[in-house]
């Protein structure tokens, strides 16, 4: 019903929050991307709206679903570059040059219900995803493959008053306030570090921004978490305690399962396990995943 670039614009906004964004990947103006949009919603009798920042969509979205799954076909045949979201620690680290064929967002939305939202709807076609959360192994739409792991470490200023402890007891750290998102952000972080007494001081945030998370942690005694990854990319001035917990993290790219034999995806793959492979020995931490 509408061309590749018209869908494009509409869905880029959602996907990238601004016409600036969508304009500077799709090389085009901005005014291009705002009058496509207006012509893609009108052709599909939807509207588009913003809310808190967030662009989303009213009205029946039954033939633009559809419109979608033909318009990814076309990306994986070439005909457009394919879209990758990331995490705020990947991108830089796994996503610089982008990978053949592959445009990457701003990887920053927080939680794993908007990111998996833009799969499902195949606005995006792939995310790196941070573990231990994940889609049920079930999920009757969504795969994961596993890419690494690696320990998640609670990480704290470097003159912070546990690390004159010795041993540090879990009462210790109940002691001080510890970094949280909105219930159900990430469900199996949440569940897990709540059975520690953590995840107690909610931080509200759409989009990630380090001085709400890690910088805050480091102007006080607040409680952050991370691993070597992460902290590399936004960690400076933390240290992690010296306390093992008991889940991993590690990385995994989510995806429908009908792109999961797609040959556009296994060189995604190939690329990523190849750059995490050139990293194993700056970060001793990272086991790679078979």
């Amino acid at each position: 019903m509408v061309d590749l670039d018209t869908l494009a614009c509409l869905d880029g906004l959602i996907w990238l929050r601004t016409g600036r964004e969508v304009a500077t990947r799709l090389k085009l103006d901005q005014s291009s991307v705002s009058r496509r949009q207006r012509i893609c919603a009108k052709s599909f009798g939807i509207s588009l709206e913003k809310n808190d920042q967030e662009w989303g969509l009213s009205g029946d979205q039954t033939l633009l679903n559809l419109e979608r799954e033909v318009h990814q076909k076309a990306r994986l045949a070439g005909l457009r570059p394919l879209r990758l979201e990331a995490t705020y620690w990947s991108l830089p680290l796994l996503c610089d040059p982008e990978p053949s064929g592959w445009i990457a967002g701003l990887s920053n939305l927080v939680g794993m219900e908007p990111n998996l939202s833009l799969l499902r709807r195949r606005i995006c076609d792939a995310w790196i995803c941070g573990l231990p959360d994940l889609p049920d192994e079930n999920d009757p739409d969504l795969c994961a493959v596993p890419l690494c792991g690696m320990p998640l470490h609670l990480l704290v200023k470097a003159d912070h008053p546990l690390l004159k402890q010795d041993p540090i007891r879990l009462d210790d750290l109940q002691q001080f306030p510890s970094l949280a998102l909105p219930e159900g952000a990430y469900p199996i972080v949440e569940r897990e570090l709540k059975k520690l007494g953590l995840w107690n001081t909610p931080v509200h945030m759409n989009r990630y921004r380090r001085e709400r998370w890690e910088g805050r942690s480091a102007k006080d005694v607040t409680i952050a978490y991370g691993h070597c990854l992460s902290q590399a990319v936004s960690g400076d001035g933390l240290v992690p305690l010296p306390i093992t917990l008991p889940f991993r993290s590690g990385e995994a790219l989510l995806l429908q399962r009908d792109l999961r034999d797609e040959p556009a995806v296994a060189s995604l793959i190939h690329t990523l396990k190849e750059r995490l492979a050139h990293l194993q020995p700056r970060f001793p931490e990272l086991a790679l995943a078979a």
